[in-house]
């Protein structure tokens, strides 16, 4: 097998495992919100602050899981972004198929990028869950009438907490990796 070959089947590897990779995400940025927002939709009226407790709970341990497997993939992903990258610069005479572009503006203001993407998403589900929990801690504690709403700001402040942790947890390296010399993903 010539240097070329090997490349070409480096290659084909490496973006097959990349759109994998983008497809698991994909899925899971689909499902995540959805599910949280039935669920979260449909028991917040009628049930006990326990109910709501033990449902946030298991919603918030379940997303949060979810959360770590998408953050590990996204660093596979990055690195396998970046391995397609270095191999379509040698094999294409044009260099890669995806280069460094414009980077649009959500509402013209905030850089969008993948990392807020992710983060938008998850931050909204767990927030949801923990606006569930607080609200079942709070009412199962007696609190009472304001129970709901002071569960609904610590949810919001929550979901604004995770959205900045995912974006500062998948920043790329200050560096790019030492033998590829490449940019990362965002």
């Amino acid at each position: 097998m010539d240097d070329v070959e090997r490349l070409r089947l480096e290659y084909d590897y490496a973006s097959r495992l990349l759109a994998a990779l983008t497809d698991i995400r994909f899925k899971l940025l689909a499902l995540v919100p959805s599910l949280t927002g039935a669920v979260v939709a449909l028991v917040s009226s009628g049930r006990s602050g326990v109910e709501l407790l033990a449902i946030g709970g298991l919603g918030l341990a379940a997303t949060s899981g979810v959360l770590a497997y998408e953050l590990r993939n996204g660093e596979l992903r990055r690195r396998a972004a970046v391995r397609v990258i270095l191999l379509e610069a040698q094999l294409f005479p044009n260099g890669p198929l995806v280069g460094v572009g414009r980077r649009p503006r959500l509402f013209g203001v905030i850089p969008a990028s993948h990392r807020l993407g992710v983060g938008l998403v998850y931050g909204a589900a767990l927030g949801g869950w923990v606006y569930l929990v607080a609200w079942g801690t709070l009412a199962a504690a007696g609190v009472g009438e304001h129970s709901r709403g002071i569960g609904l700001a610590i949810g919001a402040v929550a979901a604004l907490a995770i959205v900045r942790e995912v974006v500062v947890v998948q920043r790329p390296d200050e560096k790019p990796a030492a033998s590829t010399g490449a940019a990362t993903s965002r």
